[in-house]
């Protein structure tokens, strides 16, 4: 078989339209800092977590595994991530573990963050504008969005659709609108900063002030109950606990610029930068929301209304997070509320559409591999974008959102993240080391970079192998935690342990099939493949 038969074509048919400031906007896109909330939220089952240690050690201990993709980006500029690292530098059938894990979590994920987008962007943003400015009709549909059924299942499809559209954009497009909304929440998470940095006096106020035009509870009320989910006294391993989630919730995201490494301008230097500017700013507004939350309502108000909320009565629920936060202390001006609301509108605007478009990347490489019909592998000329793939991830995104709405199907999310770590960033450090060790194909590296990658490969598979051991583990030993985090245990174990085989299945029957037509798919994985 020639050589110029092993790909299915010449080219990937990708374009590089992008540069540095997208690296950025993808990292800022997946790593949403006002999202912290969502890591935040478990800490009642954490009450002896010391906040301020365990964030600033997380962005630290998640360092090795950037610094992992910084260098594998850097070395092989192809599209689709850790599949090209892992089926070149290890094996074929292990990127098909890779694929599969990918193909079924990310889409998942974005069905996730679309009800997110609801329950905390779009929803609280309107209720937020209502009160504000006494308008009955932003805060009734505000409401509707949060109590109806229906009308959340409706909006949660609809904005799924709408980010699959921003997804399907030529790159250039997508990545404009990804670093416009980064852009606003970079704005509007300092302006969350500065009104909780008015303090607690503040806080207190404003909330009383709130809840007592519908008869709710006070703050103190509350923070004395809060006092039963807290302890004043540090316990070391629920502050490991809680620097771990907010590594897999928080810090992990920034892979997303290698998984369109094939799409940049100058792929080296341009991700290189964007991801180290996206990975610092989104650092630091993270560290600025918890120091200020734990500032502004105490660790023990936070607690308890995480866990029990402030009240049905009160529209704006404690479960909207920031921009309900944030918006007590800012209902009372209306130009301050409408600023707060409009620039977190789009809590998960960014996410949802890079949560489309990574799964249609991987699918993209398999075809191009030749592992799945290589239909996957049209790329749309107008669009740029691989069109039959992208299609397909809306189909599972659409079941997913489904399911997932109804009840039908239960994940932990922290769990989920667990099957990525798992499955793609440990395979991906694995990846690393052996490049440090034996090099990587048609790439000249040199000493220090064999060196780096042997360190970071490393450090990175040990940060990860002990991030989903103690995730999953400490579980077994805090039943709040269990309810909380983990969630159904027999789903998640079948979910986790059925990825590998049928991964392993992919491979092995896509190679015999092609053998049959005369193709040995195992010498593309020899190759990188063409750009």
């Amino acid at each position: 078989m020639s050589e110029k038969k092993i790909f299915i074509r010449e080219s990937s048919g990708l374009v590089r339209q992008m540069s540095s400031r997208h690296a950025f906007a993808k990292v800022l896109a997946m790593i949403v800092p006002i999202s912290v909330y969502y890591t935040m939220v478990y800490s009642p089952a954490l009450p002896g977590a010391d906040w301020s240690l365990g964030i600033v050690l997380a962005a630290i201990v998640a360092l090795p595994i950037f610094l992992t993709y910084l260098k594998l980006a850097e070395h092989i500029p192809r599209s689709s991530g850790e599949y090209i690292y892992i089926t070149r530098i290890l094996h074929p059938a292990l990127g098909g573990i890779q694929a599969v894990a990918n193909v079924f979590s990310t889409p998942l994920l974005a069905a996730i963050l679309s009800q997110i987008e609801i329950s905390a962007g779009i929803a609280p943003a309107f209720q937020l504008l209502g009160l504000a400015f006494h308008n009955s009709a932003l805060l009734n549909l505000g409401t509707a969005m949060l109590v109806n059924p229906t009308v959340f299942e409706i909006s949660a499809f609809i904005d799924l659709i709408a980010m699959w559209i921003i997804s399907i954009f030529p790159p250039r497009y997508m990545a404009n609108f990804l670093f416009g909304i980064a852009t606003m929440q970079v704005i509007g998470g300092l302006l969350i900063l500065a009104l909780l940095a008015q303090g607690p006096k503040a806080f207190e106020l404003a909330f009383n002030s709130l809840s007592a035009m519908y008869k709710g509870p006070t703050y103190a009320s509350l923070y004395s109950s809060g006092l039963a989910y807290y302890s004043p006294i540090v316990n070391p391993l629920q502050t490991l606990i809680w620097m771990i989630l907010m590594i897999m919730w928080m810090f992990i995201w920034f892979f997303a610029p290698s998984y369109f490494a094939g799409e940049y301008k100058m792929p080296g230097k341009s991700i290189k930068l964007g991801m180290i500017a996206g990975y610092a700013i989104a650092s630091a507004i993270i560290f600025g929301l918890v120091f200020a939350t734990e500032y502004s309502m105490g660790i023990p108000f936070f607690n308890y209304v995480s866990l029990n909320g402030w009240g049905s009565n009160i529209p704006l629920q404690a479960g909207s997070g920031f921009i309900a936060w944030a918006g007590i202390l800012a209902i009372s001006s209306p130009i301050l509320a409408f600023f707060v609301a409009i620039l977190n509108l789009g809590l998960q605007f960014v996410a949802t559409p890079l949560s489309l478009a990574i799964p249609s990347r991987v699918l993209l490489a398999m075809a191009f591999d030749r592992l799945i019909p290589e239909k996957f592998a049209y790329v749309n000329p107008k669009l740029k974008t691989p069109l039959v793939s992208s299609i397909f991830v809306l189909a599972l995104a659409l079941i997913f959102e489904y399911v997932t709405i109804n009840g039908y199907l239960v994940v932990s999310t922290i769990v989920l993240i667990g099957i990525l770590f798992l499955y793609q960033f440990l395979l991906a450090a694995i990846s690393a080391v052996v490049a440090g060790i034996k090099g990587i194909s048609g790439e000249e590296l040199s000493d220090k970079d064999k060196k780096e990658f042997l360190i970071y490969g490393s450090l990175a598979s040990i940060v990860l192998v002990i991030s989903v051991f103690f995730s999953i583990w400490y579980a077994s030993i805090n039943s709040l935690y269990a309810s909380m985090v983990i969630g159904n245990l027999l789903t998640d174990y079948i979910i986790i342990g059925v990825i590998p085989p049928v991964g392993l299945l992919l491979y092995f029957l896509a190679r015999q099939y092609r053998l049959k037509q005369g193709i040995d798919i195992n010498l593309a994985f020899k190759m990188i493949p063409p750009e």
